[in-house]
């Protein structure tokens, strides 16, 4: 079985990122807003890195799951907050959506 590197932070992060904006409203979803989101909040979050298989990793990233949900809400909700203040795309209103 291969050992492997991994962030279980960037896994928590992939994993939860979208349900997460859903809560935020008004959150642009476009390609570059979501990966400049997903940037900001990586930065923001302290690593934690396993060597160790898959099966592994799932574990472990369960036990991280559980004591980090409400600290990556708090997290993704400011990196939103600074995107949506400064995107990195060109801001364009159709029918009250910002796209």
């Amino acid at each position: 079985m291969a050992v492997e590197v991994k962030n279980v932070v960037e896994i928590f992060v992939d994993q939860y990122l979208d349900k997460t904006l859903d809560s935020i409203p008004g959150v642009c979803r476009c390609e570059q807003c979501v990966a400049d989101i997903k940037a900001i909040t990586l930065n923001s979050m302290k690593p934690k890195y396993v060597s160790t298989s898959r099966g592994e990793v799932l574990s472990k990233l369960k036990a991280f799951d559980q004591g980090n949900q409400v600290e990556l809400l708090c997290i993704v909700k400011k990196a939103a907050d600074m995107v949506m203040t400064n995107p990195h795309h060109e801001v364009v209103k159709k029918k009250g959506n910002v796209l």
